[in-house]
C-alpha cells in the first residue's frame, strides 16, 4: 500500500476549521504579505518544546526556503516557560514570527491537510510530526538541511554570562543533557526515553581532561556530586530565569552528549554532532551530522533474555512510544551502565579527533536490517495512517557505537 501524497493546492484540511478561526488566521498574516508574490504560512503549535520551536522553522527553510521569500510562522507567546525568544536572533529575513494567544488558531498547528493556495498566502496546513517525516524523506533523497548560524551578539552575550561563572570561553564548550521525569512531569509515559545522570559521571569528566568545559541544559538541581569538577556548569542552575543561554550553548558547543530529546535536535540545526546515549530505536530519527549513537538494550520481562535487533523490529518495538505498551508486550529497556557510556565517550572523542574508523560491515548490516524494516512497515496500514512509515536508521546517516555492534548476537 502506497501512502497519498499531500493534497493539491486548494483542497482542504482534513479536519473542518471554522470560518472564524480561518479570519483570525488571516487577520494575524494579512499584514505581512508581500507584493507580487504568495508567502508561505505555517502554524507552530508546539511552542513551548524547545526542540520543536528552533527545528520546525528549520524544516521548513529545506524543504520551502527556495520557493518563498517571505515565510511567516504563527506561534504563541515566546517567553512563556518553554519556549525561547532568542531563536528570533538566529533566523533570517526570511522569516516573520506572529504571536498569538488564539488558542484555535495555535490549534491548527495539528491539522494536516497540505499546500493550501489561498492566492497571496499559501498556508502550510501541517502537523509536526508529518514535517518531520517530510524532511526526513527530503534529506534521505539528497535535500541538505538548512543550518543556522549563531549571530555574533548571541555568541557575545553567552561568552560574557558563562565567564561570569568560571567557563573559559577560550575553550572548546561541550554541552550535555539528560532527559528526566522531571520534563513533563505529566506524561508518565515517556519513562523508556529518561536516563540518570549519575551514570554520566566518568563521560563529563573524560571530557573535562579532553580539554573541554562542560555546561548542562535541563532541569535545576539534577547534580548527584557534591562539588563540580572545574570547567563544569548546570545553566538551569546559575540562570534560573535565562532560558536564552540554552539556545547559546546549543549553538556554540564543539558537541553534545545526550539522549533523543528536543535539545539534541537544535545542536543538529546549527551543524553540531552529538553522541547520542541511552537512546531508544524510534522512527523519527535521522542522525544527519555524523552522530555516534549508544542505544538501550531490550530485555524480556521474566526470562531477562535481551533482544536482538532483529528481534526488536520484527516486533515492531521502533514504534511502540509509551511504557506501558513496552510493558504489555513483555519488554523493558535498559539503561547503559556507566562504563558502557564511558567508554563510547571515549569513542566518540576519537571520533572527533580523527584516530577512528567504522566497522563497516557491521554498520552495513545494521542499515540494512533497518532498510528491510522500513520496506515492510510502508506497506502496513498502522504505520501510514500514524505518519509514520519512515525509519531514520534504515538510511545512511550517523553511526552506531561500538558498545551495541559488538553485543554478541545483537545483528544476528
Amino acid at each position: 500500500m502506497e501512502k497519498k501524497g499531500p493534497p493539491p493546492n486548494g483542497s482542504q484540511p482534513e479536519r473542518q476549521v471554522s470560518q472564524e478561526t480561518l479570519n483570525r488566521l488571516l487577520s494575524l498574516v494579512i499584514p505581512h504579505l508581500t507584493p507580487g508574490e504568495p508567502i508561505l504560512v505555517y502554524v507552530l503549535a508546539q511552542w513551548r518544546r524547545f526542540g520543536h520551536l528552533v527545528i520546525e522553522p528549520q524544516m521548513l527553510a529545506t524543504l520551502y526556503g527556495d520557493r518563498y521569500r517571505r515565510i511567516v510562522i504563527v506561534t504563541g507567546n515566546l517567553d512563556m516557560p518553554g519556549s525561547n525568544r532568542a531563536l528570533t536572533e538566529c533566523l533570517d529575513d526570511r522569516f516573520v514570527m506572529v504571536e498569538t494567544d488564539f488558542r484555535d488558531v495555535l490549534s491548527l498547528g495539528t491539522v494536516d491537510g497540505g499546500l493550501l493556495d489561498m492566492k497571496h498566502l499559501h498556508w502550510l496546513a501541517m502537523s509536526a510530526r508529518t514535517l518531520i517525516v517530510e524532511c526526513w524523506r527530503a534529506m534521505a533523497s539528497g535535500t541538505k538541511p538548512f543550518l543556522y548560524t549563531l549571530p555574533d551578539s548571541l555568541r557575545e552575550r553567552g561568552e560574557k554570562r558563562l565567564a561570569e561563572h568560571g567557563i573559559d570561553p577560550s575553550a572548546p564548550l561541550a554541552l550535555f543533557h539528560t532527559r528526566t521525569m522531571a520534563y513533563l512531569p505529566e506524561e508518565v509515559h515517556h519513562g523508556h526515553r529518561t536516563a540518570a545522570i549519575g551514570s554520566y559521571d566518568g563521560s563529563i569528566r573524560r571530557i573535562l581532561d579532553a580539554g573541554y568545559q562542560v555546561v548542562r541544559i535541563g532541569e535545576p538541581k539534577l547534580e548527584t556530586w557534591d562539588t563540580a569538577p572545574d570547567g563544569y556548569l548546570s545553566l538551569p542552575d546559575a540562570f534560573p530565569d535565562e532560558r536564552w543561554v540554552d539556545l547559546y550553548a546549543c549553538a556554540a558547543c564543539r558537541f553534545m552528549t545526550a539522549q533523543n530529546s528536543g535539545p539534541i535536535w537544535v545542536a543538529a540545526a546549527f551543524g553540531n554532532v552529538s553522541l547520542r546515549t541511552n537512546t531508544p530505536f524510534e522512527h523519527l530519527n535521522l542522525p544527519y551530522n555524523e552522530d555516534l549513537s549508544l542505544f538501550k538494550r531490550y530485555r524480556r520481562i521474566g526470562d531477562g533474555r535481551f533482544l536482538t535487533y532483529r528481534e526488536i523490529l520484527d516486533a515492531r518495538l521502533p514504534g511502540t512510544f509509551r511504557d506501558v505498551d513496552f510493558e504489555a508486550l513483555g519488554v523493558e529497556l535498559v539503561e547503559n551502565t556507566p562504563d558502557e557510556i564511558d567508554a563510547a565517550t571515549a569513542e566518540f572523542l576519537d571520533k572527533l579527533n580523527g584516530r577512528w574508523e567504522p566497522d563497516m560491515s557491521k554498520h552495513e548490516r545494521f542499515r540494512a536490517l533497518g532498510a528491510a524494516y522500513e520496506a515492510a512497515i510502508r506497506q502496513e496500514p498502522r504505520f501510514i495512517d500514524e505518519t509514520l512509515d519512515i525509519y531514520g536508521y534504515g538510511h545512511p546517516f550517523g553511526w552506531v557505537a561500538r558498545g551495541t555492534l559488538d553485543l554478541p548476537g545483537f545483528l544476528d
